[in-house]
C-alpha cells in the first residue's frame, strides 16, 4: 500500500489506476505540480497535475484517458480527503532533458466524466424540481442524497439541498445528458424563500470538496454555510499590540477566530457599466406571450405591472438579501444610469410562458377547467418570469465586485462560503490596500465563487488562490477631496 508522501504539511497519495493493469501506481514522486479547481459555477471538479516523467510512465503504463486517479491528502491532522478523476487529456508534452518528459494531466471528478457518457429518455410529471435533481444524480450520476452543510471529508460524496423547491413542473426528456437536464431544472425552480414577483431565484448546481450542492446563491448571500468566518489579513499589522503583544485582531471567540495572512492580493473586477447595462443588472424587463390564453405583457408595461416585470437598481436593490457588511448601493439616482427609463428586455423574442393575473391558477382558468389530464404540462405551468428580472441582477451584479486572494492552504475551506477580507491599517501593498479600505471599510465579507487548490513540490509548499465576490460596497462610495 502506497504511503503518504509527507512534504512538512500537506501528505498525500495520488493513485492512478488503469483496467489494462492489475497494480496501480503512485505518482507522488514524479509529481511537480497539483492543481485542483472548485467552481460555484462549474458542476463538476477539476484537476491539473504536472510530471516530471523520468520513468517513462505516460507511454508504459500507458496513460491513455481511461485511468482513475485517486488523490488522498490530508493536512497536520489525520482527517482524509478524498477525491477520485477519471483522467481525460494529456497536454504540454514536452521533453525537459535526456530521458525526462514533462506532461500535464488533465482529470475531472468521476460523475463529471460519467455525464459524458449518459443520456435521459425519462418523463418527470407533476415533480418539484429538487426531487427532479435528486432523481438524475441518484440514477445517473451516482451521487446519493444526504449531504449536510456541516459535514467532513468522505469517500463517496452526496448531494446537499438545504432549500427545497416549491413549484411542480412537469418534463419529459429527450435524449439531454443529466448536466444539461440538470441547469434546464435549475431555470424552472422556484424556491420556498422566494415570494412571486420579489426575491430571486438563482439555483446552482456544483460540487465542492466534501459534497455535491443544489441551491440558491440568495441562500449563500444570507448566511456563512461553514458557520464560523474564516479572516484573512492583508500584510503585517502595524498595530503595536497586535505585531508585538499577539492581540487578536479578529472578532469572535479566541477558540473559534481562524485568521491567516494574505501572500497576494489583486483586483479582478469592479464595474463594467455599460456590459452590465446590456446583462440588465441595473434595469431589465421581461416581456412575456402565453400563446394558450393569448396573453402579452410586452413594452410598454402597463403601471401597475411593472413592479412585477421589471427590475428597477434605484427602486428594488435594497429589497434583495445582501451579505453582512454590505448593500450600499452605488449607482445614484441623480447619475445618468440611475435616471435611464430604457430596460433591457431578458428575452429580445419574448418568453414563452402561462401568465396567471393576480389569485388565478393556471389548470383552471377558462375553458381549461376540467379538461386537462395528467401529465399534461399545462397543469405545471412555468413559473420563472415571476423571479427572472431580480435574478437577472442578482447573478451579473455578483461578478461586479471580484478580488483574488492566495492563502495557506486549509482543505476545510470550500467554494460557497463567505470569508472576513480585513485590512487593519495600510500594510506593504499599499496601493491596494488604500483602495480595499476607500470601498469596504476595515473588514469585508466575500463570498467564495472559485478555490485553486496549489501545490508544488520544489519548495513543497501548499497554498490557495480564491475568487472572492462581493455584489457591492461595504460603505457608501462618497467622495473624497484628492488635493
Amino acid at each position: 500500500m502506497a504511503q503518504f508522501h509527507n512534504p512538512h504539511g500537506l501528505e498525500f497519495q495520488l493513485i492512478l489506476e488503469s483496467p489494462r493493469m492489475k497494480q496501480s501506481i503512485d505518482l507522488q514522486y514524479v509529481v511537480a505540480e497539483i492543481n485542483m479547481y472548485e467552481d460555484l459555477f462549474e458542476s463538476f471538479m477539476k484537476i491539473e497535475i504536472a510530471l516530471n516523467d523520468a520513468l517513462g510512465i505516460i507511454d508504459k503504463f500507458p496513460v491513455v484517458g481511461d485511468e482513475t486517479l485517486t488523490f488522498n491528502y490530508q493536512l497536520l491532522t489525520k482527517k482524509v480527503y478524498t477525491q477520485k478523476f477519471k483522467l481525460y487529456r494529456i497536454s504540454h508534452r514536452s521533453l525537459a532533458k535526456a530521458r525526462q518528459h514533462t506532461v500535464v494531466l488533465h482529470g475531472i471528478t468521476v460523475p463529471g466524466y460519467k455525464n459524458s457518457l449518459e443520456s435521459i429518455y425519462k418523463p418527470y410529471i407533476q415533480k418539484k424540481p429538487h426531487e427532479i435533481v435528486n432523481d438524475i444524480c441518484d440514477q445517473y450520476l451516482d451521487i446519493p442524497t444526504g449531504a449536510s452543510l456541516d459535514q467532513g471529508p468522505v469517500t463517496a460524496k452526496t448531494l446537499a439541498v438545504p432549500v427545497k423547491t416549491v413549484n411542480t413542473y412537469t418534463r419529459v426528456s429527450t435524449g439531454q445528458n443529466p448536466l444539461q437536464l440538470i441547469n434546464m431544472i435549475c431555470n424552472e425552480s422556484k424556491s420556498e424563500k422566494a415570494k412571486d414577483y420579489k426575491n430571486p431565484s438563482n439555483y446552482v448546481f456544483y460540487e465542492d470538496n466534501l459534497k455535491f450542492n443544489f441551491l440558491p446563491i440568495n441562500f449563500l448571500l444570507e448566511k456563512n454555510i461553514a458557520g464560523d468566518f474564516k479572516n484573512f489579513f492583508l500584510g503585517v499589522p502595524k498595530n503595536t499590540d497586535q505585531f508585538e503583544k499577539g492581540e487578536k485582531p479578529t472578532y469572535g471567540a479566541e477558540d473559534e477566530a481562524y485568521f491567516k495572512g494574505i501572500t497576494s492580493f489583486k483586483f479582478v473586477d469592479e464595474f463594467d457599466n455599460l456590459d452590465s447595462i446590456h446583462r440588465g443588472s441595473y434595469q431589465n424587463e421581461v416581456n412575456i406571450i402565453d400563446p394558450i390564453l393569448k396573453r402579452f405583457r410586452m413594452h410598454p408595461i402597463p403601471e401597475p405591472d411593472k413592479k412585477k416585470h421589471q427590475f428597477e437598481y434605484v427602486r428594488d436593490f435594497d429589497d434583495l438579501t445582501h451579505m453582512p457588511n454590505s448593500g450600499e448601493k452605488f449607482i445614484l439616482p441623480e447619475g445618468d444610469v440611475g435616471k435611464a427609463t430604457k430596460p433591457y428586455a431578458a428575452h429580445r423574442r419574448m418568453m414563452i410562458t402561462q401568465y396567471e393575473l393576480d389569485g388565478e391558477k393556471y389548470p383552471t382558468i377558462g375553458y381549461l377547467n376540467g379538461k386537462l389530464s395528467a401529465g399534461d404540462q399545462l397543469l405545471d405551468p412555468r413559473q420563472r418570469h415571476k423571479n427572472l428580472p431580480e435574478s437577472l441582477h442578482e447573478k451579473n451584479n455578483l461578478m461586479t465586485h471580484v478580488v483574488e486572494i492566495t492563502v495557506p492552504g486549509n482543505p476545510d475551506l470550500t467554494v460557497g462560503e463567505q470569508i472576513i477580507i480585513q485590512v487593519p491599517q495600510p500594510t506593504l501593498y499599499e496601493s491596494e490596500a488604500v483602495r480595499f479600505l476607500e470601498l469596504y471599510g476595515q473588514q469585508a465579507t466575500f463570498l467564495v465563487t472559485a478555490v485553486r487548490h496549489l501545490y508544488r513540490s520544489q519548495d513543497e509548499s501548499y497554498s490557495m488562490v480564491l475568487s472572492c465576490s462581493a455584489e457591492t460596497y461595504g460603505k457608501d462610495p462618497k467622495g473624497m477631496k484628492v488635493i
